[in-house]
């Protein structure tokens, strides 16, 4: 146990360390006096709108998990399930390990429910929509993309597939190869227990089969990506950075790609240095493109963390609402 923890430690100061290197890299030939010009030259209006567009991807992505939970039957209060979501997303920034879905589970999870399976059912179709769109986009920019991000693309790529072709085995024939291979319920109680539970899950996973049901959390999943592509534009206009949607585009990509393995708290040393190193190959200043790195940031991890500490302040609900 002691060994394990001891390479517990180990495995993350590895990673802050390599988090904090490339946060060193990010700064390391950056004029500072340049930079401070570049930042107080950024335009009040265009940065209004990009936090104004911030919270318009993170309204939509609450308004996404709500649509998959009521696929589920599930109904949450608003309060628990605002508190759920942006608890969940402060706890990705701030925690070392992505634990932010754990915290979205038990926050969202209604006292008296069974509910455990579905809700973590929803965030896990939220997930695989993400990697759906940020597959679709890497591929859309695969001439413009640097070797390492194509030698992701190339892993990334295989695992939708699989992902895909799993997900459309459970839900289109999983039903009916469970009643195949347990026609009855089991004489053992934890695993009739175990039994009931999954087939309750695959009965109510049947909306995936549903175009009616899918095609707006694939919208709306659309609309989340657009909307960051747009945000990135909206500070590119805040500090006249003339570059169009592919340079937007570019940005999202290497950033999401550089936060994913939460290797800091914060993640500011990924966020920072891929954000800066998509506008290289734009010929953009190294300065202006940390200034552009650093008020992206800003804008992107200050609301979550103000709006999660602002509900936290507010009276929770905690009676549970079941939809019809």
């Amino acid at each position: 146990m002691k060994q394990n923890n001891f390479r517990h430690y180990i495995f993350n100061a590895l990673k802050i360390a390599l988090g904090l290197l490339l946060l060193y890299f990010s700064f390391q030939r950056v004029d500072w006096t340049l930079l401070l010009d570049a930042l107080r030259s950024a335009s009040g209006t265009w940065l209004l709108l990009a936090i104004l567009s911030i919270l318009l991807s993170l309204a939509l992505k609450v308004l996404r998990w709500d649509l998959l939970l009521r696929n589920y039957h599930l109904r949450l209060p608003l309060k628990r399930l605002t508190s759920a979501f942006f608890l969940g997303q402060a706890a990705n920034i701030l925690l070392i390990i992505r634990g932010g879905e754990v915290v979205r589970v038990t926050t969202a999870h209604q006292p008296g429910q069974d509910d455990w399976v579905e809700i973590t059912a929803t965030i896990a179709i939220e997930k695989y929509l993400d990697l759906l769109f940020l597959v679709l986009l890497m591929l859309a920019m695969s001439t413009n993309l640097p070797p390492l991000v194509l030698e992701t693309m190339g892993s990334l790529y295989p695992l939708l597939i699989v992902i895909t072709t799993l997900l459309l085995l459970v839900v289109l024939l999983g039903p009916t190869f469970w009643r195949r291979w347990f026609p009855g319920e089991s004489q053992a109680p934890r695993w009739a227990k175990v039994q009931r539970k999954l087939d309750q899950f695959l009965q109510a996973s049947l909306w995936l089969r549903d175009p009616r049901k899918l095609l707006p959390s694939l919208g709306i999943t659309l609309l989340i990506w657009a909307v960051m592509v747009l945000t990135n534009r909206l500070v590119f206009q805040s500090l006249a950075i003339d570059l169009g949607w592919d340079a937007a585009i570019l940005v999202l990509i290497l950033v999401y790609l550089g936060v994913l393995p939460a290797l800091m708290p914060g993640n500011v040393g990924p966020f920072t240095y891929f954000a800066q190193l998509a506008l290289i190959p734009f010929a953009v200043s190294q300065e202006l493109a940390v200034a552009f790195a650093v008020i992206l940031y800003v804008i992107v991890t200050l609301p979550p963390l103000l709006i999660s500490g602002l509900l936290l302040l507010l009276p929770f609900n905690l009676k549970p609402r079941v939809s019809p």
